[in-house]
Order: structure tokens, then sequence, then C-alpha cells
């Protein structure tokens, strides 16, 4: 029985000890494999990314604009990171923020830090009051709206393949590589 045909392949939770030059090569010389890389980096302090049991620190990620061309000249860039996890300073905070203006990612999530019993994080509790962590998001996503409203421009006019996942009442649903299923919207 021959293979399936596999049109399109994405790399999802690529920890950044593992984001080589290698990988983005092979990323960039195989057409199925999509100009995506998702790095799960959770914080830009040290201190917290040993808390959230980072893979590894978030220095060396590499950084779309420089990195990746001309190698993977459109690739995207999306991440996820935790506010108001517990001992999280407003210098520290602001850490993140410059390191997202640095890297500027296409896309990011963002959740604030939630108490669960049983974890990893029970014995720190939850210090950081509800508006801060709130404040603190807004001010991420706010910071990060502004950078992906750019990225998204660079797109005007131009033609991407999109996958339709989706038809009724007049209506096309359907995401181009930018857009992971579940993760990062409709078109």
């Amino acid at each position: 029985m021959p293979a399936p045909r596999i049109d399109w392949i994405r790399v999802l939770y690529a920890y950044p000890g593992y984001v080589t030059d290698r990988l983005i090569d092979v990323i960039a010389s195989q057409p199925q494999i999509l100009p995506y890389l998702d790095m799960p980096l959770q914080h830009a302090h040290r201190k917290h990314c040993a808390a959230c049991a980072a893979r590894q620190m978030s220095i060396g990620i590499p950084h779309p604009g420089k990195d990746a061309p001309p190698r993977c000249p459109t690739w995207l860039l999306r991440s996820t990171f935790i506010v108001g996890y517990p001992g999280e300073t407003e210098e520290e905070f602001l850490a993140l923020l410059k390191f997202i203006d640095e890297i500027r990612f296409d896309r990011v999530g963002t959740f604030q830090f939630s108490f669960e019993p049983g974890t990893g994080s029970e014995t720190l509790g939850d210090p950081i009051p509800a508006e801060v962590k709130q404040e603190r998001y807004d001010r991420l996503m706010e910071r990060q709206q502004a950078i992906s409203l750019e990225k998204n421009q660079a797109f005007v006019g131009q033609t991407l393949d999109v996958l339709v996942e989706g038809y009724g009442d007049g209506i096309a649903v359907g995401r181009s590589y930018r857009d992971a299923p579940e993760i990062d919207g409709w078109l």
C-alpha cells in the first residue's frame, strides 16, 4: 500500500533546545513542512522559565527577522506565556514585554496563572492578586495585538493556499499555513 500523501506538516511544541539550524533548514527545504514554529516558552525571565518547567530558557530562540531568511522567509513564530505566576514582579513582567517586542512573534497565547491543587506550584499558593494578573494579561495582549496586526498586514494583497474546513450558508471557513487548528482562529 502506498504511503498517504501529506500536504501539511506543522511543528508544534518545539522547545528551544531542539530548534537548531538543521531543523530550520529541514523546514525550509521540505515543502510539506509548514514554515510555522510553535515554541511553548511560558515566560522570558529565567526564574519563571525554571519554575514553569520550561525545557530551556528562551535565550537562543531563532529570531524570525534575522535567523530565518533566506531559508524560511515567511515563517510564523508563535508562543504561549503565563502572567501572574507566583513571585512574578513588575520588573520580570516588563522583561517579558521587552522580549515580545524584540522577538516579534506572529502569534502569542497568554494565560493568567491559576492555582491548581496537586501541581508543582501548589506550595507557592496564588499570591498575585487577580486584578494584577488581569492588568498584565491586558498589557501583554495589547502589545502583541499591535505586532500581530503589523505582521498580518504584510500579507495584504498576497495569495495563500487555504484548507477549507467547512462550508455553509454561502460562507467557507478555512485556514492558511499561518493558522493552526484549534489554536490560531479562522479565516
